[in-house]
């Protein structure tokens, strides 16, 4: 039984002052960060993302004089409800569950409760929900009459998002085998029903279950196991014995850079791994009977060599802090860094390139000329790589982190997105070429600052990887 100083409620007092205090700065750590770049990043994807918002309200409105939308529209719904609710989910569960830590530390005078309400409402607010529910309200905006479908939408993205926090509570407490635990996944499997089953009649009811089964669950679990969370009853971290296995007697054979590399980041890269296969996987059973693509927006994610850029090597001077810290509190800026970040980054960009090359095999022979993106791309998102390692360098307290700070920096991700999406959907070669040879050569003045021993961009780094 919890004791009574854990049950006790809250001063009001203190709960009015703090709670409203928390949620302003998380509101402002994620729409309005302090770095220029991350704000500037963020309100163009808010924009981006609004004008999406009002797009798909505009094609609502005209839903019923456009013969066209008659069969698309419902697949459309289908496979946008299906990405906001994998991605809802992916986020806090791939490739390790997000934890659930109490918001303030256990001197406070607040009760366990009060924690988990404002766990929840701060593990609300992130940059992705806020664009997803940002397009939605626009959506519903712009077309009133046919306000229900984003706003069941809009459910669906909020009962996610709870029956997460529902799920991962469970496990932060260690509750495996707590009756809530088979409700929590029944109440995904009604979302799943509901998606599944667009046309039925009984789809407008079905939809109320869903988004409001997580809500009722997340009340029970607060007052059957708000108590608890505390450290009195909160497990501690077993810290697991190290034994030697197979992967670690390969890893035995590498440089001690490869070495601390490929332990600090394997998980991202075989994330990057996954998603190219899936995507690929997917494109190919995907094609129409002419060998066509249905649609270009995610392949180009899975063609060139990206993912590993975006998750890790845009900072590999911060994950491999270390051995960066050490360089340059030895000998400063010298060629050795550049050789360090071409030996670590190039063999993966390689490997990924070969991977894509043998998944484009398996496609018609009309995607085969796109290999000649994989050199184009390699050598582009590479040199944005260099860049955003000495100029945008960011400590790594955690290495998988899907949170609002992340691991990498957000303008040199949304530089080479943008980047590879811009080489695969020019349309002339001597187009993609251009672009191509004049990001690689802007690798020409990181690379001469090095070979200088630039004093602004040493302690730029110095201080970027939190050394």
């Amino acid at each position: 039984m919890a004791d009574l100083a854990t049950l006790a409620p809250a001063p009001a007092g203190q709960l009015s002052r703090l709670l409203p205090f928390l949620l302003r700065r998380r509101l402002l750590d994620v729409l309005w960060p302090t770095d220029a770049g991350e704000r500037t990043t963020a309100l163009v994807l808010l924009a981006t993302m609004i004008a999406y918002g009002a797009g798909f309200g505009t094609l609502l409105n005209h839903s019923d004089s456009l013969h066209e939308t008659a069969d698309f529209l419902p697949k459309l719904l289908v496979g946008l409800n299906a990405a906001w609710l994998a991605s809802a989910l992916l986020v806090d569960f791939m490739p390790s569950l997000r934890p659930v830590a109490r918001v303030v530390p256990e001197h406070f005078p607040l009760s366990a409760r009060w924690n988990v309400s404002a766990a929840f409402l701060l593990d609300l607010i992130t940059l992705r929900r806020m664009l997803v529910v940002a397009t939605l309200l626009v959506a519903m905006a712009i077309a009133p009459r046919h306000a229900l479908v984003p706003g069941f939408s809009l459910l669906l993205v909020l009962g996610a998002t709870v029956f997460s926090f529902n799920l991962r509570l469970l496990v932060a407490l260690r509750r495996w085998r707590h009756p809530l635990m088979l409700a929590h996944l029944a109440s995904l499997g009604l979302m799943l029903w509901w998606l599944a089953h667009p046309e039925a009649s009984y789809n407008t009811a079905l939809g109320v279950g869903m988004a409001g089964l997580p809500w009722l669950l997340g009340v029970v679990q607060l007052y059957w196991l708000g108590p608890y969370f505390s450290a009195r009853y909160l497990p501690d971290e077993a810290v697991p014995a190290a034994t030697p296995t197979a992967s670690s007697q390969l890893l035995a054979r590498l440089s001690p850079e490869h070495r601390a590399y490929f332990r600090k980041v394997w998980v991202l890269l075989l994330m990057g791994v996954i998603i190219k296969v899936v995507i690929l996987g997917l494109t190919r059973l995907g094609l129409e009977d002419n060998g066509k693509l249905k649609t270009q927006s995610f392949f180009y994610l899975a063609l060139a060599p990206m993912v590993g850029f975006t998750y890790t090597n845009n900072n590999l001077f911060g994950f491999m802090r270390t051995l960066a810290a050490n360089e340059v509190q030895r000998l400063g800026l010298t060629r050795r860094v550049l050789v360090l970040y071409l030996r670590l980054v190039l063999p993966v960009v390689v490997l990924d390139c070969l991977l894509t090359a043998v998944f484009l095999a398996f496609f018609p022979r009309t995607f085969w000329p796109l290999l000649g993106l994989l050199p184009l791309s390699a050598c582009a998102l590479t040199s944005l790589g260099l860049w955003g390692s000495l100029y945008q360098a960011k400590p790594v307290l955690k290495v998988v982190n899907f949170g609002n700070k992340k691991n990498a920096s957000t303008l040199m991700s949304f530089a080479t997105i943008a980047t590879a999406a811009a080489l695969y959907f020019l349309p002339w070669w001597w187009a993609r070429i251009t672009l191509a040879t004049i990001v690689t050569a802007s690798a020409y003045w990181p690379i001469q600052a090095v070979l200088r021993n630039d004093g602004d961009l040493r302690r730029r780094l110095w201080r970027g990887i939190g050394a």
